[in-house]
């Protein structure tokens, strides 16, 4: 059984009424667009491991395993090109994810997907809504390799694109029904013994304000069709502009959703791969020590803080060697947050010895800050003021998030408890 498809029996708002028949395909243009010089590289063949072969030539116009026609491109990454289509079997639309032809990430989102599916089933959590889910998972064959396509609900703008609309910061009450969403995503995650491990802007998602911006999409390219670049071997696609203003993008619908879970691990307690954004990263990872949903805890608690202060807690500069970068970031960690548990250090062994001394010090001297120092300075800009009150209960939530071992971390759902996200 395939367990994504176990979606379509769950009722939804994007489900057209049962009974619909099969919706025809639209005449896309055949003509009227530019036509890319074979010489001159597009989107995705920017990559440098980049070779035809990377992803299924997707073309406009075209339709998908039967059911999905292809409207316009929405984006490209390393791991996919991302589609808008049409399910011709329910009359809505979807987005498409067009995934790189083997690359670990592939299997390890698919997996994910298929244990959020099946946990999804009984689990009644309010978090499912603020975790993207998978409709459907095929393989097409093309040439000599298989190709592995998710679909999903159409979603909007990534948080750091909202980010940069909003000046670079949240302001505080965003920041809270922010981290109450997340971490309402995360128990149903993490319920699901799944840990998401690469918690960033760019990996969660808006609903989209006003969904009739997706249908002037669709007309827009077939009045202005995309450029492209077909050859014997690939098709590339520029992306579509997103069309209307931005706030029938953004507005009161539009709650975060996590999504991208090309790094997620599931089925083991513990794990011992190097993940995360660096400045994101925790403690036992920097140490080689096994690890486990409480990642998450702390990547949240970093990205809290980036939202409301402007500035990344451990920030990391660019060309930076990245042994010395480190050495750096655990330095600042110790001055914050206090030096490192013995046991901690002890678990880690030799490795813990590139960053501490014997006595628990870093290596490396930083300077002398606190986390109150630190909040205060950054919200002395800020539109609007934030109470000492509300500064007191945040920080004292961040330093649950950001407790040194891992077992000394709250579940999320203990955080959805704390104070500082209770208090109205």
């Amino acid at each position: 059984m395939n367990l994504l498809r176990s979606f379509r029996s769950i009722p939804s708002r994007f489900r057209s009424a049962a009974g619909t028949s099969v919706v025809a395909p639209r005449l896309f243009p055949a003509t009227g667009f530019t036509t890319i010089p074979a010489s001159e590289k597009l989107e995705e063949e920017n990559w440098p491991w980049y070779t035809p072969e990377s992803f299924y030539p997707v073309r406009i116009g075209e339709v998908v395993h039967s059911e999905y026609q292809v409207l316009y491109k929405l984006g490209y990454g390393t791991t996919a090109t991302i589609w808008m289509c049409r399910d011709l079997h329910h009359n809505e639309y979807v987005c498409m994810k067009s995934m790189v032809c083997n690359f670990p990430s592939v299997d390890r989102e698919i997996k994910a997907y298929e244990t959020l599916a099946k946990e999804g089933k009984t689990n009644t959590s309010t978090g499912k809504r603020y975790v993207r889910q998978a409709l459907d998972h095929f393989q097409l064959r093309h040439g000599d390799h298989n190709y592995h396509f998710l679909v999903h609900e159409p979603l909007g703008v990534t948080l750091d694109v909202f980010l940069d609309i909003a000046g670079g910061r949240f302001p505080m009450d965003y920041v809270k029904d922010f981290a109450t969403d997340m971490l309402r995503a995360l128990e149903f995650i993490h319920s699901s013994n799944v840990v998401h491990a690469d918690l960033q802007a760019k990996n969660i998602l808006l609903r989209i304000e006003d969904k009739t911006v997706l249908r002037e999409g669709e007309e827009e390219e077939i009045k202005f069709p995309s450029p492209r670049k077909i050859t014997g071997q690939s098709a590339i696609f520029a992306m579509k502009e997103l069309p209307g203003s931005v706030h029938r993008w953004i507005g009161l619908k539009s709650v975060p959703v996590l999504c991208d879970f090309g790094e997620a691990r599931t089925g083991k307690n513990t794990y011992t791969e190097f993940i995360q954004p660096a400045v994101y990263r925790a403690p036992e990872v920097f140490l080689q020590l096994p690890w486990n949903t409480s990642v998450d805890i702390w990547n949240l608690g970093c990205m809290l803080w980036r939202f409301l202060s402007g500035r990344h807690l451990f920030s990391r500069k660019k060309g930076q060697d990245e042994q010395a970068a480190d050495k750096l970031q655990l330095a600042r960690m110790a001055v914050l947050l206090g030096r490192p548990p013995e046991a901690l250090l002890a678990d880690s062994g030799p490795r813990a010895l590139e960053f501490f001394n014997e006595d628990g010090s870093a290596k490396i001297d930083v300077s002398a800050e606190t986390l109150e120092s630190l909040l205060a300075s950054s919200l002395e800009g800020a539109k609007k003021p934030v109470t000492v009150e509300e500064s007191e209960a945040f920080l004292a939530f961040i330093r649950r998030t950001l407790a040194w071992a891992d077992q000394q971390r709250p579940s999320a759902s203990e955080l959805l408890n704390d104070p500082w996200i209770t208090s109205s």
